[in-house]
């Protein structure tokens, strides 16, 4: 479901499902991982198959500690159903999509 990593940039990454039925617990990883933001966040959403507005509003927590921190948000991966839900939503104006 989320997997956070620190390397050269925080890598969120997203997997399978992220719903209302496990959003709460991937918010909760965020808040105990994503801590001291010293460089951007990539959110890599390549194995993600479907994003509800619970998973949504995780992803939003991310790009806000990012902006909070003067570093930059990214969307990597982003394909299907996941994708349209990203553009219709709006998320892809504030996301910069990375391949």
């Amino acid at each position: 479901m989320i997997e956070i990593r620190k390397d050269e940039s925080f890598f969120v990454i997203l997997s399978h499902r992220l719903d209302a039925m496990n959003a709460d617990e991937a918010k909760e990883i965020v808040d105990k991982k994503l801590v001291d933001i010293d460089r951007d966040i990539v959110i890599d959403v390549s194995d993600l198959d479907y994003i509800s507005s619970s998973g949504l509003q995780v992803v939003l927590k991310c790009a806000k500690l990012a902006q909070e921190n003067d570093k930059e948000c990214f969307l990597k991966g982003a394909h299907g159903t996941v994708k349209e839900i990203f553009q219709v939503s709006g998320f892809l104006t504030f996301l910069k999509e990375i391949e």
